[in-house]
C-alpha cells in the first residue's frame, strides 16, 4: 500500500503472508526494509508489483535487526547481489549467536554476504539523506532509520502501536530499550513504521503513543 509519496507500507496480516511488517522507500532511494521470512518473499514482491514497484527496482535491503521473522528473507536478495545491510553490532551478534538463535525456531542458518554496514549517522543515497540511529534493547544492534524529509521512522521492534519490542530474547535489554525509545521520541515523526502491528500516522498520535509507552510500559522493564 502506498502510504504517501515515496513510502510503501506492507503490514503483516497473518501467518500465510509473513511474520513482520515490511516497508519500501521509493525513488530515489529504492530501499526495502525487513523482507521477513524467505518463504514469503514472493508474496511480498507481488504486493510491491501491485503498487508498481518491480523486484529489479530494489537497490538496497536494510534490516533493522537479525531476528529470523524480519531477516531470513534477506538471503534471497543476497543471492541476487542486492546489497544487504545491518548495523555492525548486529552483524557480530548474528555471527556469534545467530546459529543458536535460528535453531531455537527450528530454522537453518542462512548463508550470508553483507554488502553494507550501517553505522550511526547520516546515510546519503542518490542525493537523499537518511539518518541511521543505533537503537538497542530488542537486540544489541537494532537500528531505526529516519527520513527527515518525510518525517518517517522505520523502527523495527523498538516500539509498536501501544506496545514495545520484547527484551527476553538473547541480547535483549529493558534499560537499553527505554533509552532508545526516549531518544526516538525526540524526533519530529509523522509516520511511525514499526516491525509489527499497525503503523501510527499523524504527529499528535505518534507523540501520544510515545507518552503512553513511557507511562505504562517503562516500569515493567
Amino acid at each position: 500500500m502506498k502510504l504517501c509519496d515515496g513510502i510503501y507500507s506492507y503490514v503483516w496480516k497473518g501467518i500465510f503472508e509473513n511474520n513482520c511488517n515490511m516497508f519500501y522507500f521509493g525513488e530515489p532511494l529504492n530501499i526495502l526494509f525487513d523482507p521477513g521470512l524467505k518463504n514469503y518473499v514472493d508474496v511480498r514482491l507481488e504486493d510491491l508489483a501491485k503498487d508498481g514497484v518491480k523486484a529489479d527496482d530494489i537497490k538496497y535491503v536494510v534490516n533493522t535487526h537479525c531476528h529470523p521473522d524480519h531477516f531470513e528473507g534477506s538471503e534471497y536478495f543476497m543471492k541476487k547481489n542486492v546489497p544487504v545491510g545491518m548495523h555492525p553490532d548486529e552483524i557480530e551478534f548474528l555471527n556469534t549467536e545467530g546459529p543458536r538463535f535460528f535453531a531455537m525456531f527450528g530454522m537453518p542458518f542462512p548463508k550470508l554476504t553483507f554488502g553494507l554496514t550501517l553505522e550511526t549517522g547520516p546515510w546519503k543515497v542518490n542525493g537523499t539523506e537518511l539518518e541511521i540511529f543505533h537503537t538497542p534493547g530488542h537486540s544489541p544492534g537494532s537500528i531505526s532509520i529516519y527520513w527527515k524529509e518525510k518525517k518517517a521512522l522505520v523502527c523495527g521492534d523498538l516500539i509498536f502501536r501501544e506496545s514495545v519490542g520484547r527484551v527476553d530474547f538473547p541480547g535483549g535489554s529493558g534499560e537499553l530499550l527505554k533509552e532508545s525509545i526516549r531518544k526516538m521520541s525526540k524526533l519530529d515523526i509523522e509516520y511511525l513504521l514499526p516491525g509489527h502491528m499497525d503503523i501510527v500516522a499523524g504527529a499528535d498520535k505518534v507523540k501520544k503513543n510515545f507518552e503512553l509507552i513511557e507511562r505504562y510500559y517503562f516500569s515493567m522493564m
